[in-house]
């Protein structure tokens, strides 16, 4: 009696729908027939008036070429979809553009997800749709699960073909991805994709970028939701206990809804661009503190997360990732099992700022590594005043050698011998379409050093490792499983430091299922595989010589260990700034200076609740909280913070990071000037080289007047200063370390160094 008493008074309050909406999202970068036979699916079952096709304006980078009319363009002259059905949106679970037009009450608003990302969205907001949707969008969405469609094909499909460097191929892969030939957006889409690989191989090329990684800045993108802070897989409540959780109260004293955050994402998610979320997470364990802001501890998330994955350990997750850009990225993780739900894309948004201009597949098996000042890692300043005493004393556990050479994955297949991967596509199926010897010849023909360097480096491994024993080469690579992650050293194409010899070093095999994803890494595969080499006698071949991982010796001088005092004493004085413990993280001292700064300059006294979200905006890069009237309502106060972001945070933030930074590329100077390259031919020829290619580039950017490469100049010749100038300059990038199960880089006169040959030199 009670339900029909709950129903009876449900259906007098509850206006009925009469409407329903499909919003059919994406970035489309391009449309093609995989696109348009879900379109052509939902138009079937909701109707044409009623489905629309949302996607953004945002353009740039090499998966999203394309701006909003020229994607509109392909829908319409491609697959005749009516232009009133395409609509520009800027959140594509929020799809105001569209759901305006229509009744809040009555209308019911459907978003449309693929198979593969059916638990994509939850909450309070989103519910599965099951055909009876009984709720206007101003109360509840409705997700709609889209089948896999027949002979569907991906966007990295689509881009593949259509950048092709043969014109024959490029016309053949637009006939497979639309149903009839436009000259006009062959054109289009043709010399756009080109374009974008074209940049991409001339920046492999020339310029290497690692230390533009070191620090990296987050921002949803405009065509995709933001979202924080909850466990991958988990739904988020808002306002409501998670298992193992408190309350989710941060969002809703924020003045979130759950339309906000109707996901939860991986702690390095493919959304994040930059600041990882890892470091989001560890973040909160500071800002919780504040009255006015609860936030679930870190250790509650990450002891949920932690089940199933009990060999990696939680920073891992950031550490070992080395970019390795074709349309996709390729991931190297730290030698241990990991569960592969928990490995995501990650990428910062300072590298993006760079890509109109060139983009580079950057070398070294250890890629990104954290530096021990980085805020993502958050160690405490007793543990940086540890790793500069063992630096100094020369303790530091598994140290070696940073090499600065160019990347390249390789497997074996008896079927198809030696091959090579360049992009995400090329790991699945095990390798199914890598490229082989003359894949890389061709994709690589016609560029001086670099064609060689390639070019030789597939001869000669397939010289060596084809002399092992079927035993040993699945050993290691698994029939294309596996994917041994090298560095090639070639004297002709040099990125800072001229090693002077042609090298092939191993660091380290990735693991990937069939469908490409990392499950698994192996350091020690290295080792294993450049012995079996040497075993053979194969490890000189007729143009390199193939090694394992350069293992180092630090220093041990009586003056170095002296210099501790002096390096503790500059640590000590930024913690006496805000009487920080060693025990203080070092998000806590970032968080705390942006605190003051908010106090000091803000035009008005803010609430606890604005103050922290613009801290947590500013000093960890979370834009969560939005800059505009509806989260301000102080005008002068939202005309500050929105002049701050916009023109000033980029330089404040590096100003705010600069007297750590100074600090450890100081002490990796230091050490670096005692030691040795054990790789680099001859030293002092390459330290003169180094020297007067940067005195060449000073000349350069001097006579040509931009002056914005005069301040990028003059800030890193700053920063080269502070740490010795151009007498600390060697030819070693930097020692590798491992500090409490994380791995970490040290690095001198390279950081600087690199910014000015990369950006300004041209080879």
């Amino acid at each position: 009696m009670g339900n029909l008493i709950k129903e009876w008074i449900k259906g007098i309050l509850v206006e009925e729908v009469k409407q329903q909406v499909v919003v059919y999202a994406g970035r489309f970068q391009p449309f093609h027939k995989g696109h348009y036979a879900t379109y052509e699916h939902l138009v079937k079952k909701f109707g044409k008036q009623n489905v629309f096709i949302g996607t953004s304006n945002q353009q740039g980078g090499p998966k999203s070429p394309f701006n909003f009319k020229e994607k509109r363009e392909i829908m319409m002259k491609m697959f005749n979809i009516p232009p009133s059905q395409i609509v520009q949106v800027k959140n594509p679970y929020q799809p105001k553009e569209v759901l305006d037009k229509f009744d809040s009450k009555t209308t019911a608003f459907i978003t449309v997800v693929g198979e593969k990302d059916e638990a994509r969205l939850g909450g309070k907001y989103f519910k599965k749709y099951d055909g009876k949707p009984e709720s206007g969008y101003i109360d509840q969405g409705y997700v709609y699960v889209s089948p896999m469609q027949k002979n569907s094909i991906s966007g990295t499909d689509v881009r593949n073909w259509l950048s092709a460097s043969d014109d024959s191929q490029r016309k053949s892969g637009f006939k497979k991805a639309y149903p009839k030939f436009d000259p006009k957006i062959y054109n289009l889409i043709s010399t756009r994709l080109m374009k974008v690989e074209s940049i991409m191989e001339q920046f492999f090329e020339s310029f290497d970028i690692k230390s533009l990684l070191e620090g990296s800045e987050y921002g949803a993108d405009a065509g995709e939701p933001d979202t924080m802070f909850v466990i991958p897989g988990k739904i988020r409540r808002l306002g409501m206990k998670n298992t193992g959780q408190k309350d989710d109260v941060w969002f809703v004293n924020g003045g979130y809804t759950q339309m906000h955050f109707p996901k939860a994402d991986v702690i390095v998610s493919p959304d994040a661009k930059g600041s990882s979320d890892y470091y989001q997470y560890s973040s909160k364990r500071k800002i919780r503190n504040n009255k006015d802001l609860e936030i679930p501890p870190v250790s509650d998330d990450f002891t949920t997360a932690k089940q199933g994955r009990k060999q990696i350990d939680v920073q891992d997750l950031q550490t070992e990732i080395a970019i390795n850009l074709g349309q996709e990225i390729i991931e190297y993780t730290t030698g241990k099992k990991i569960n592969e739900t928990l490995i995501s894309e990650k990428i910062g948004s300072r590298f993006l700022q760079f890509l109109d201009k060139s983009l580079l597949v950057e070398g070294g098996a250890y890629g990104h590594m954290a530096h021990p000042f980085d805020i993502e890692m958050n160690l405490t300043f007793g543990d940086l005043k540890q790793i500069i005493g063992g630096a100094l004393t020369g303790e530091l556990e598994l140290a070696r050698e940073k090499t600065d050479g160019q990347a390249l994955a390789i497997s074996w297949r008896d079927d198809k011998g030696l091959i090579a991967a360049r992009n995400k596509g090329h790991l699945v199926n095990r390798g199914d379409k890598a490229l082989d010897i003359s894949g890389v010849a061709s994709k690589f023909g016609g560029r001086g050093g670099l064609t060689d360097a390639y070019n030789f480096a597939m001869k000669d491994l397939t010289s060596a490792i084809k002399g092992l024993s079927k035993a040993q080469r699945d050993k290691i690579f698994k029939q294309g499983a596996k994917f041994m992650n090298l560095e090639v050293i070639w004297p002709t194409s040099v990125n800072v430091i001229p090693y002077g010899q042609p090298l092939l070093i191993f660091h380290n095999t990735t693991e990937y299922n069939e469908a490409g994803i990392a499950i698994g890494a192996d350091q020690s595969d290295a080792k294993v595989l450049a012995g079996m080499i040497k075993q053979i006698n194969q490890s000189v071949q007729s143009e390199y010589t193939i090694q394992g991982p350069p293992v180092t010796q630090l220093p041990r001088s009586q003056k170095l260990t002296s210099l501790k005092s002096k390096f503790d004493a500059q640590l000590n004085k930024l913690q006496k700034e805000f009487n920080l413990k060693d025990t203080a993280g070092v998000a806590e001292y970032h968080q705390m200076w942006w605190e003051n700064f908010v106090d000091t300059k803000s035009p008005s006294t803010l609430d606890n609740k604005t103050k922290m979200s613009l801290v947590k905006r500013w000093a960890f890069y979370d834009k969560g909280f939005r800059l505009d009237a509806k989260t301000i309502t102080d005008p002068k106060v939202l005309a500050w913070a929105q002049g701050i972001d916009k023109n000033d945070h980029a330089k404040i933030a590096k100003d705010n990071i600069r007297p750590f930074e100074d600090i450890f590329l100081g002490v990796g100077a230091e050490v670096l000037s005692f030691m040795s390259s054990v790789i680099t031919a001859n030293p002092d020829s390459a330290v003169r080289s180094m020297k007067d290619r940067l005195d060449q580039t000073v000349k350069d950017v001097q006579k040509g007047g931009d002056p914005k490469k005069i301040a990028k100049l003059k800030l890193e010749l700053e920063r080269l200063a502070a740490i010795g100038g151009k007498d600390k300059i060697v030819p070693n990038e930097g020692i590798v370390f491992v500090y409490k199960g994380s791995t970490y880089k040290l690095t001198g006169t390279f950081a600087p160094l690199n910014q000015i040959l990369g950006l300004f030199y041209g080879d």
